[in-house]
């Protein structure tokens, strides 16, 4: 292959990395890369635990051996696309690199990494107000400072550049005072916890030769910098004055420094799809998973407005299905102007594409006794409405589709578009939908199923302005239960095909995109988790799953000689970070954060569940002010709705050991009690307030495989 093959691609991955605060200072994990799974078990510096095949190992342990919470970090690494290895493999030291004009072996990478948190410099959060424009009088965060003050608001400790080999530094922290020749700015001393910062990066090479970055965030810290009584209080769940915490996210840029084959110089090249981080608090129930989570979100917006799988959803023509580059702008604008619509062929695999969806409310149930008996209803066991050994029987050419019933039942009582104010299933076709029906049991009846599902808050529930009450499946996801529903689907483990056949990504960085934002929520943004319904906007994407970066606020991106040692990033002075959005240039460092709520623990502490008005979708509207003894007052009707108890968990199981003798041997049996997570923390103004010195205490919910006639999660690692 030749210099300058514009065939040969160099990216990041994960596209974006979700790494998590903690108050361990030493101890870390790396996030899960699969659905669901446990994180990954690593060293003080990222280095993985590897069992006797070389396989790395999970871990159940979030807390260190203080009893401190552990911080997730990200980690990213690169993958090289050319013609021998069109699904990418992972970079090696000693791979020929291909840069502008040039080649020649790989010697090091350089990694550069800016984090800021901008939460309090930005537009208060008031529910969807502001997801497509703020009003000219949309209130910000901390009024009072003004003019050029307000840059004080943002906690910027500057960019930091690591290397992985003898460059130059192979760790760098993001702290008050340690990044010598970038300005900085942190907030003043805060009551309860002062930040001094946002984290810290290292570099780390595997045996294999793959040079990788490990990214932490901060200490979980938050605080206020007013102090007079009655201050510092919490008195909003998501805008509070003079409160900061240690929250941050920004793009992550590499360069890949190699020695040209002609002149022996050491040049760079650029790596062409950079990353981003997203720091989040921490994950509480990591292995069950939220009902939208990110990559749903991501990937229904990558399927729907950047062409990312055509046959999936496009034009028509899905017997040879096009391909857009959605780097060409003119061909993008020209798809997503056309007409479009799903695949009425499309046949979804029931263990990658339905399963996953379907079982979702059921594990829930760990999490909240509210669910304890609705679950009956989600039940996935024998006799239930979403048994395995049924709704995953695709109809079998020529019979009887006996399951049909079973599945178009659970499918016509989810919210569709438009349903989003609705809780109650009002289509007028809906009682002509076919009936449950098992062999042996006849048909039953499916009125007495009337809650349009899923029974989660919306985006939001809270205001009269721009409601948004239930939250919905997201459209893809919808389209693929209907075609389960209808039949049109694939049982893989009845046909024997594997896995490996099942994903074929066109880029096998893929699976680690999209494996780590499974982990992540992708629904109910009032504000949200980890972020916030800026995620959902195509603006903030270059392309599918890649955050368009804001180029001032990274090193230049052209490939050149490196005359210096550690580095070209020295010559690197970009401008401050604006308190502005510039969605046309890119993103820049705090930018994917500032949304969230001020300090991540009052959201967070409130957000168990929601009282809500479901009278009728305009009652809100035509009796805002209606006053408590109103004749129509009394018709009005409200539903204890939960917001996403596998983010914050509301009661939980705990599990007690009892050692006993009998007849002379020692016998092992298990007993369990039901008991709120968060004890001694209510979800009040107070609470939230206590919840910023508390939260390091509360204890993590896992899978258990000790008793199997237990609950399948209980909590472990509490702070009693």
């Amino acid at each position: 292959m030749q210099a300058n093959d514009l065939t040969t691609k160099y990216k990041i991955h994960p596209a974006i990395g979700i790494a998590r605060v903690g108050d361990s200072p030493t101890d870390i994990y790396l996030a899960p890369e699969t659905e669901g799974g446990l994180p990954i078990a690593c060293d003080e510096q990222g280095n993985a635990t590897l069992d006797a095949k070389g396989q790395e190992q999970t871990t159940s342990n979030f807390k260190d051996s203080s009893n401190r919470v552990k911080r997730q970090a990200a980690r990213f690494q690169i993958y090289v696309y050319d013609e021998k290895n069109p699904h990418g493999r992972e970079l090696q030291v000693g791979d020929i690199i291909q840069g502008e004009g040039t080649s020649g072996k790989l010697v090091d990478i350089e990694w550069t990494v800016w984090m800021a948190n901008k939460k309090s410099s930005w537009y208060q959060f008031a529910q969807l107000e502001g997801e497509h424009g703020y009003a000219p009088d949309h209130p910000l965060r901390n009024a009072d400072v003004q003019g050029t003050d307000r840059q004080k608001l943002i906690i910027d400790p500057g960019a930091q550049t690591v290397y992985g080999m003898k460059q130059g530094q192979q760790s760098a922290s993001f702290t008050q005072g340690e990044n010598e020749g970038q300005s900085q700015n942190f907030p003043p001393p805060l009551i309860p916890n002062s930040i001094t910062s946002l984290g810290a990066i290292n570099t780390i090479q595997t045996k294999d030769k793959n040079i990788r970055l490990i990214v932490r965030g901060g200490l979980g810290n938050s605080g206020s910098y007013k102090q007079e009584f009655p201050q510092p209080k919490i008195s909003h769940y998501a805008n509070n004055e003079g409160w900061f915490d240690d929250i941050s996210d920004g793009p992550v840029t590499a360069k890949l420094i190699y020695q040209d084959d002609l002149d022996h110089q050491l040049r760079y090249q650029v790596v062409h799809d950079p990353a981003w981080v997203i720091v989040g608090y921490p994950s509480f129930a990591p292995q069950i998973v939220d009902m939208i989570t990110i990559d749903d979100l991501v990937y229904d917006l990558s399927v729907r407005q950047f062409a990312y799988n055509t046959y999936l959803y496009g034009r028509g023509n899905f017997d040879t299905p096009e391909k857009i580059n959605p780097e060409d702008t003119d061909a993008l604008d020209f798809w997503r102007d056309s007409p479009k619509t799903y695949n009425p062929d499309y046949y979804p695999y029931f263990y990658k594409e339905i399963w996953p969806i379907l079982t979702r409310p059921y594990y829930m149930q760990y999490t909240t006794s509210v669910l304890a008996t609705s679950n009956d209803a989600h039940e996935i066991g024998a006799r239930g409405d979403f048994d395995e050994s049924l709704v995953s029987q695709p109809p079998k050419h020529g019979e009887r589709d006996v399951y049909k019933s079973m599945r178009i039942f659970i499918y016509e009582a989810l919210r569709r578009p438009g349903e989003e104010n609705q809780l109650l299933i009002t289509r007028p076709d809906y009682n002509l939908s076919p009936r449950r029906e098992r062999p042996g049991q006849g048909q039953q009846s499916a009125d007495y199923m009337k809650e349009l599902m899923p029974l989660l808050c919306g985006d939001n529930p809270l205001t009269n302005t721009l409601p948004s009450k239930f939250l919905r499946l997201t459209d893809t996801q919808l389209f693929l239960l209907k075609q389960w529903a209808e039949g049109k689907f694939i049982n893989e483990k009845q046909e024997d095909i594997l896995d490996s056949q099942v994903e074929q990504p066109v880029e096998k960085g893929v699976l680690l995109d999209r494996g780590v934002l499974a982990n992540g929520l992708g629904g109910a943004f009032c504000p949200g988790a980890e972020v916030a319904w800026i995620i959902r906007n195509p603006a903030i994407y270059s392309k599918p799953y890649r955050i368009k970066i804001d180029g001032d606020y990274v090193p230049n991106l052209t490939s050149r000689t490196v005359k210096t040692t550690p580095g070209v990033t020295a010559l690197f002075s970009p401008p401050e970070l604006s308190t502005d959005n510039g969605f046309d240039q890119g993103m820049q460092p705090g930018d994917l954060t500032k949304y969230s709520a001020v300090p991540w623990q009052s959201d967070f502490n409130e957000c168990s569940d929601q009282y809500i008005d479901y009278t009728y979708d305009q009652w809100n509207v035509l009796y805002p002010d209606s006053p408590p003894d109103a004749p129509l007052k009394s018709q009005q009707k409200t539903k204890q709705t939960l917001w996403w108890p596998s983010h914050r968990p509301m009661q939980v199981w705990q599990q007690f050991v009892n050692h006993t003798k009998e007849k002379g041997k020692n016998v092992t049996t298990y007993s369990y009690d039901q008991v709120d997570w968060a004890r001694g923390i209510p979800a009040t103004k107070a609470g939230d307030y206590k919840m910023v010195t508390e939260w390091a205490k509360l204890g993590f919910v896992v899978k258990q495989d000790v008793d199997p006639t237990g609950p399948a999660y209980v909590e472990t690692e509490a702070d009693e």
